[in-house]
């Protein structure tokens, strides 16, 4: 499916082959991505296809980000792929900042480390964790 876009003021505006519009600028574009939202695929468009401003404070990946992740992946909504994709966008992207959960990105990008077969397992323990409080 291809797209078009439109540019106005810093918002992006997609247009696919079936002329569904999806307007979001980059920030907009970064949340759909990294929430897996429901208009994740053109967010990507939009994302690839944003200009690059040099002072730009990148998106902040926080905890609670990554609990609803984490959700998604015990509710089989995403898959061990989604997850260690997402850390590696993450951790590999200099307008994204996961500084706040770096350990757990590391852990989620190297799913070997983690140990075969019980990837469910950890991801329960990391939820421990993260909503313990």
């Amino acid at each position: 499916m291809g797209f078009f876009y439109i540019t106005v003021r810093g918002t992006i505006t997609a247009i696919d082959s079936n002329l569904n519009y999806s307007s979001m600028n980059k920030q907009q574009a970064l949340h759909q991505i990294l929430t897996f939202g429901p208009q994740r695929d053109s967010a990507f468009s939009v994302y690839v296809n944003a200009d690059i401003e040099p002072n730009e404070a990148p998106f902040e990946v926080n905890h609670q980000h990554l609990i609803m992740v984490l959700e998604k992946y015990l509710a089989d909504e995403i898959d061990a792929d989604d997850i260690e994709q997402w850390a590696n966008l993450i951790d590999f992207r200099s307008d994204i900042d996961g500084s706040s959960i770096d350990g757990y990105l590391y852990a989620l990008a190297n799913p070997e480390m983690m140990g075969d077969g019980e990837n469910k397992t950890n991801i329960l323990r990391m939820l421990a964790v993260l909503t313990r409080n």
